[in-house]
């Protein structure tokens, strides 16, 4: 979003939280309100946001869906009572603002700790002269599962790694910090735009 502003200063951006079976639920606008990683903003005003006691998101409203054709079962499991419980990961910042942490499958179990590749990803775009990156699980032979920033370095751009490490640690706790890195010419995206996750972890 920091390289859409840069592009296109003068374009209204906005990130918007939505799906087939809820509609618009809740947008955030870069343009006034800033540029805020995981940021999705504030509830419409049809809709009700809420997080579950398990961190995940779930919403009602008029926008919801009424259930999916010819299978019950599939729609009793996330339509209970008038409230569609998503598969997505959230919390409301000190303004009330929709933050997205990650989706239920993404969650990278790093000894014991569930960390949300996201809120990572979201932390390393903020640094001067990253353009793209991506967080995935990898193998370590002692600590088992841990985790692996895969980025891309603006062309022309004076980077250095420990620089980017020291950044990190900065502004997340320790355990979120990626064991592995690896500089790549680019990250896999899927037709929509979105970081194509199901490519690096089938390889």
């Amino acid at each position: 979003m920091w390289e859409l502003r840069k592009i296109m200063p003068h374009a209204r951006l906005y990130n918007t939280y939505a799906s087939t079976e809820t509609g618009i639920i809740s947008t955030h606008d870069f343009c006034h309100e800033g540029v805020i990683g995981g940021c999705l903003g504030h509830a419409m005003k049809n809709s009700d946001v809420m997080i579950t006691s398990d961190g995940m998101i779930a919403c009602k409203g008029a926008t919801l869906m009424s259930g999916y054709v010819g299978d019950q079962q599939l729609t009793n499991e996330v339509l209970k009572d008038g409230v569609f419980y998503t598969s997505d990961y959230g919390s409301f910042d000190d303004e009330g603002r929709l933050m997205l942490a990650g989706r239920k499958g993404e969650v990278i179990n790093v000894g014991g700790y569930k960390i949300h590749p996201t809120e990572i990803e979201s932390v390393v775009q903020s640094y001067e002269g990253i353009v793209d990156c991506i967080c995935v699980s990898s193998n370590h032979p002692i600590m088992g599962c841990v985790q692996k920033l895969i980025y891309v370095v603006e062309e022309g751009v004076e980077f250095n790694l420990r620089n980017l490490i020291d950044y990190l640690k900065s502004r997340l706790e320790s355990f979120k910090i990626p064991l592995y890195y690896e500089q790549a010419k680019e990250i896999k995206h899927t037709y929509n735009g979105k970081v194509d996750r199901k490519f690096y972890r089938d390889k």
